[in-house]
C-alpha cells in the first residue's frame, strides 16, 4: 500500500487582526510558505505536480487562490490546483485531499497550503446587483456573514461555545484559567525559541521603503487570570465566553510538502513525518465545538492506534469552553496537549489553522522525540477533522 510522507512543514508568524500582516494578501502569504517548503526540501520547483489550498474568506481574492499560489511560487503551469473550504478545517482537508491523490497514484509530489487574511475580509453589499430603488441598502461584514455566524444555527459561533459551557458545566473561571494557561505556554515557547524552526519570517515594506521583518506570533501577551476576569461576556448577557477566553481574528499561512514513497526515493529526500490517517466527523452545529471528541477516535481507528499510543496532541482552541468540553470527554493529560499554546494565545487564522496545527505538531514531536501525534479541530457547522502523524526524525 502507498504511504504519504511529509518532507517539510512551515508556517508564517500569525498576525493580529489589523496588525503586522494585515497589508500582506493571503495569496502572497501562501506563495511564501509554498516556495519555502519546497526550498527546505532541496528539490526543484518543477517537481511540484499539484497544489491544494484551504481558505475560508475568498471574497475579493480572485479566482482559485491555489492556482495563484502555484504559479506565483514558480511551480509548473502543467500542474493542477484546487481551493477547498471546510471552514476551520479547510487546510487540513487540503492535506487530506492531496494525500488521497497520492494514495490513488495520481500525484507523486504536491504542496498543501492553508491561507487566511481576516484583516482583508471585505464588507459586502448583498442583493445590490439589481439596484435599490428606494430606502437604505445594507452592508454586511463577510467575517461574520461567511463564517463567524453559523449558517445553520443562525447565530455567532460564540453562542455554540456558550451551549457547550452550559451542557458540560464549564464555569467562567475554568475558561479564564485555561486562557491564561494558553498565553503562558505560548510566551514560554517563544522565549525558549520553540517556534523558530517552523516559522518563516515575513518581510514588510512600508510606504517609506523601510523593511520590517515579522518573525514572531503577534497575539501571545503577558496576562493573568485576574485580567481575563475583568472582561465582559461577548455573546450573551450573563454568559461566560469573552474575547479573552476565545480565539482571535488573525492572519497567516502554513504549508506542508507531501510525497509518495516512490517520490521520496526518486528525489533522495529524508521525510520528517508520515501522514498516517485523517478523519472527519459531523456533529450538531449548535454544539459544533465538540467535534474532536468523535473525529479523533475515528482517525485513531483508521491508524490502528489508541489514545495511549499518542505522545502529543494539538487540539485547536476555538474557545476555552469548547476545548474544555472536548477534554472532559477525551481525558487527555494537559502535559500532552497544546503544550505551546493554541488558538486562544497564538490566534486562529481560520483557513490556515488546520495546516498550522499539523506543522506545529510535527515540530513538537521532533523536539520531544515522540513517535505519534494527533492534530484536531472543531469546525463551524459541525464537520470536525483529525489527523494522525508519525514522527520520522
Amino acid at each position: 500500500m502507498k504511504e504519504v510522507y511529509i518532507v517539510s512543514a512551515k508556517r508564517t508568524p500569525i498576525g493580529d487582526f489589523m496588525g503586522a500582516l494585515s497589508k500582506v494578501g493571503a495569496v502572497d502569504l501562501g506563495i511564501l510558505v509554498a516556495k519555502t517548503v519546497v526550498e527546505t526540501a532541496g528539490i526543484s520547483p518543477d517537481s511540484i505536480e499539484e497544489v491544494v489550498c484551504g481558505m475560508v474568506y475568498k471574497e475579493g481574492v480572485k479566482g482559485n487562490p491555489a492556482r495563484q499560489i502555484q504559479l506565483g511560487a514558480g511551480f509548473p503551469d502543467k500542474g493542477y490546483a484546487s481551493t477547498i473550504d471546510q471552514q476551520c478545517s479547510s487546510s487540513m482537508k487540503a492535506i487530506e485531499l492531496l494525500s488521497q491523490q497520492i494514495l490513488l497514484g495520481k500525484t507523486e509530489v504536491g504542496v498543501a497550503v492553508g491561507i487566511e487574511n481576516m484583516s482583508q475580509a471585505p464588507h459586502l453589499l448583498l442583493n445590490s446587483r439589481e439596484g435599490q430603488r428606494l430606502g437604505d441598502i445594507n452592508m454586511v461584514d463577510s467575517l461574520t456573514y461567511d463564517a463567524l455566524n453559523c449558517a445553520m444555527c443562525g447565530y455567532h459561533m460564540g453562542l455554540t461555545a456558550e451551549n457547550l459551557a452550559e451542557k458540560y458545566g464549564i464555569t467562567r473561571e475554568d475558561q479564564d484559567q485555561h486562557a491564561a494557561l494558553s498565553h503562558e505556554r505560548a510566551l514560554k515557547a517563544q522565549h525558549e525559541g520553540k517556534f523558530i524552526d517552523e516559522i518563516i519570517p515575513v518581510s514588510i515594506t512600508d510606504r517609506k521603503g523601510n523593511v520590517k521583518i515579522i518573525d514572531t506570533d503577534e497575539h501571545p501577551k503577558p496576562t493573568t487570570f485576574d485580567a481575563f476576569g475583568k472582561l465582559r461576556p461577548a455573546f450573551k448577557k450573563d454568559g461566560t465566553v469573552t474575547a479573552g477566553n476565545a480565539s482571535s481574528l488573525n492572519d497567516g499561512a502554513a504549508a506542508v510538502l507531501l510525497m509518495s514513497g516512490e517520490a521520496v526515493n526518486k528525489y533522495g529526500v529524508k521525510p520528517i513525518a508520515k501522514l498516517v490517517s485523517t478523519a472527519s466527523y459531523g456533529v450538531d452545529p449548535h454544539y459544533m465545538g465538540i467535534g474532536p471528541v468523535y473525529a479523533i477516535p475515528k482517525a485513531l481507528d483508521y491508524a490502528g492506534l489508541t489514545m495511549q499510543d499518542i505522545n502529543c496532541f494539538e487540539i485547536n482552541e476555538a474557545f476555552a469552553a469548547q476545548f474544555l468540553a472536548c477534554n472532559k470527554e477525551l481525558g487527555i493529560d494537559m502535559d500532552k496537549v497544546n503544550v505551546n499554546g493554541s488558538g486562544i494565545a497564538l490566534g486562529h487564522p481560520v483557513g490556515a489553522t488546520g495546516a498550522r496545527i499539523i506543522v506545529s505538531l510535527i515540530h513538537e514531536l521532533k523536539r520531544s522525540k515522540g513517535r505519534y501525534g494527533v492534530a484536531s479541530l472543531c469546525v463551524g457547522g459541525g464537520p470536525a477533522m483529525a489527523a494522525v502523524i508519525e514522527n520520522l526524525e
